[in-house]
């Protein structure tokens, strides 16, 4: 089975977005019910070999299409997402704060997704669920945390699905199956992700394989309608371009290969092309190379503690992630106070915001990741190093926005191709100061139409 899976190619179905199925079930010429059905049967169709789902919520989903098929006149149209199958992260419930405006606009909840164990890894897969696979060459990773949330729509299964973000869990598996999704800032969407959002670097979000899909969903779970207008990129707006390796010892510790650097260009390019000033500055990078490190560790030691999960019952790459953690956050990783880990991200803040004031830009634009996902396979039973060199090679650009508190998204632009000759979307990572998601969103529109 594992062989045939290998030489199995794309697996993606073609299905409306988020925004046009909405349209459809508001002015009745489709309905809730039938379109869920739809959903479930491409799910039946592709998640055998994709291993997105963990779960499939078919009563919940019946009923709750049912009821928005139900509603007549105003009550209909005033649905922004009437109708719109939804994938839903297992990190959360039906009524977190996260979900329950998606589904009071009329999201129609299909099935819990998979993410590794204590969404620690930038690959998904376990004993419990299997391996998620990537809808563009199954024999990749779908990525992580979010890897079932962004399997299920680029596969095409649903065309919007939560997820959250704590060192990249978003913007990392959605640049590797090539779609679209935003990390907001703190306090924009009601995050609830245990006691204190895994170490307070974690916020929730949409993913969908359209910008205008994002902007919609995520003016819904921010109760921000505005946001759901993709505006022109607002006048004066500077874009600080790096392709830099984000995690140096002295050197480049982890190689940007070049496709990656040269989405960036592109993306540049395109943004130049849209009267927009876009300059060449490199994004600085921790001083204190165990920041990350620190941070990852201690946020996963506290999330293992919140949810009683003792170290036996642990993966060994995990359990060791886990045991590091406890030791970091004794000395303060992930909580408050004059702490050597929060001096040294306050330090990082600062040094971003001068680079910013210096090169006189709003936005910084870099590779969304350095490298191809990794194979497709049971990373779950390798070692502690393996797993954290491959989360770390592929993708160093993400954790920045997380240690900042700040905005970020990732977009497609350009391709490359997969060790097997697959065809792949490169993708670009965008992150702008606190409250800049509505310009994030604009430069990403363009990305995306003059990039098509």
């Amino acid at each position: 089975m594992s062989h045939r899976r290998r030489t199995i190619g794309v697996v993606t179905t073609p299905t409306p977005s988020a925004a046009l199925t909405a349209e459809a079930v508001r002015s009745g010429a489709g309905s809730a019910m039938e379109t869920l059905d739809a959903a479930f049967a491409r799910i039946d169709h592709s998640d055998p070999v994709l291993h997105a789902f963990t779960t499939l919520l078919r009563a919940d989903g019946r009923a709750v299409a049912a009821a928005v098929d139900a509603k007549e006149g105003d009550a209909r149209t005033r649905l922004a997402l009437a109708g719109v199958p939804l994938a839903i992260k297992s990190t959360v419930t039906l009524d977190n704060p996260v979900v329950a405006p998606l589904l009071a606009a009329g999201a129609v909840p299909v099935g819990i997704t998979a993410a590794p164990q204590l969404c620690t890894w930038g690959m998904t897969d376990s004993d419990e669920h299997g391996i998620t696979r990537n809808p563009r060459d199954v024999s990749l990773s779908a990525g992580g945390s979010s890897g079932g949330s962004a399997a299920a729509v680029a596969s095409g299964m649903v065309p919007l699905a939560v997820g959250d973000d704590g060192m990249g869990s978003l913007r990392i598996p959605a640049a590797a199956c090539g779609i679209v999704t935003i990390k907001p800032g703190p306090g924009v969407v009601p995050t609830q992700l245990g006691a204190d959002n895994w170490g307070r670097l974690a916020e929730s979000g949409p993913l969908a394989r359209t910008v205008e899909d994002v902007a919609l969903a995520l003016s819904v779970m921010s109760g921000r309608p505005g946001l759901a207008t993709l505006s022109p990129v607002p006048g004066g707006t500077r874009v600080g371009l790096s392709t830099t390796s984000p995690i140096r010892l002295g050197r480049d510790l982890v190689r940007v290969h070049e496709p990656w650097k040269r989405a960036a260009r592109e993306a540049a390019a395109l943004l130049g092309e849209a009267d927009l000033v876009v300059v060449d500055t490199p994004l600085p990078a921790p001083r204190d190379p165990v920041l990350y490190l620190a941070r990852w560790t201690s946020a996963v030691a506290r999330a293992a503690e919140e949810a009683n999960l003792p170290l036996s019952a642990m993966e060994r790459r995990t359990r060791h992630h886990a045991l590091l953690g406890r030791t970091a956050f004794r000395s303060g990783g992930a909580g408050d106070g004059d702490t050597r880990w929060n001096r040294a991200a306050e330090a990082l803040r600062s040094e971003v915001e001068r680079a910013m004031d210096t090169a006189g830009v709003d936005v910084w634009l870099t590779p969304a990741l350095a490298d191809a996902p990794p194979e497709a396979t049971e990373w779950h039973q390798r070692s502690w190093g393996r797993s954290l060199w491959a989360s770390m090679r592929f993708s160093p650009f993400t954790p920045l926005a997380n240690v900042l508190g700040w905005p970020a998204m990732s977009v497609p632009c350009g391709r490359t191709r997969s060790p097997l000759g697959r065809e792949l979307p490169t993708s670009v990572q965008l992150i702008g100061r606190p409250g800049s998601e509505a310009t994030l969103l604009s430069l990403a529109a363009v990305i995306e139409r003059d990039g098509a």
